[in-house]
């Protein structure tokens, strides 16, 4: 692993930087589909079913216990499961897709390709960054996050804590239950993730990374169009 020049590889790869990120509003890979030709993202029971398609090839369904065709990597560690790695991702460094077969060089061969994202990593400079978004059926969020040295040029942290919520944009009639939730797709989680940066010299580096999420969402409802005896 290391950098080179796209032209020398021999594969296709769609490489988006921090700034494409921050200017689409780019927060967790369901958004990276409108920066990337050929990705599709999709769920069609809950989010932790959710289903990455590369050039339309994908794992589809909704056992959770499926590993993907297409995999998710976070900081060099491989997710099996794509719901884990579909929540806020925070501060990215790039995100890099690779179209096609992989190998294990990422931790797990895939059949369609690899979904590569690199977070921030943290910095000697001190700094904060704070994020606030609004929108429609009540959608709120925001995030907070800060960099530092703890020991000069030797060891430096990062936090980024991240809410977001809003109304399901489905309404639901429960009937007699027993759901009693009147509407679906809502949005409702919290993330953090705290990482520590060792750098003894120029030559060695080391990150530790922890990052924890708690979603509790409504999720995949389908509009019944036609009812009849087929």
């Amino acid at each position: 692993k290391r950098e080179q020049s796209l032209q020398d590889v021999a594969i296709v790869v769609t490489a988006l930087p921090e700034t494409l990120l921050e200017n689409a509003g780019a927060k967790d890979i369901k958004d990276m589909t409108i920066l990337t030709p050929g990705l599709t993202v999709t769920s069609t029971s809950n989010e932790s079913s959710t289903t990455a398609r590369i050039r339309g090839v994908g794992t589809v369904g909704d056992n959770p216990g499926l590993e993907s065709s297409v995999g998710v990597v976070i900081d060099g560690v491989y997710r099996p499961r794509n719901g884990v790695g579909f929540g806020d991702l925070g501060e990215m460094q790039r995100v890099e897709i690779l179209k096609g077969p992989q190998g294990t060089l990422f931790g797990k061969n895939t059949s369609s390709g690899v979904i590569n994202v690199i977070t921030k990593a943290p910095s000697f400079d001190y700094g904060v960054e704070l994020e606030a978004t609004a929108g429609n059926f009540g959608a709120v969020g925001g995030s907070a996050s800060v960099t530092g040295a703890i020991v000069d040029d030797v060891l430096a942290g990062r936090l980024y804590i991240a809410r977001r919520t809003r109304d399901g944009f489905l309404d639901i009639d429960p009937g007699d239950g027993p759901r009693s939730v009147g509407d679906d797709n809502d949005l409702n989680f919290y993330t953090a993730r705290g990482q520590l940066l060792f750098q003894p010299s120029d030559i060695f580096d080391l990150r530790f990374i922890v990052d924890y999420t708690n979603r509790d969402e409504n999720c995949c409802a389908a509009v019944q169009i036609r009812t009849g005896p087929t």
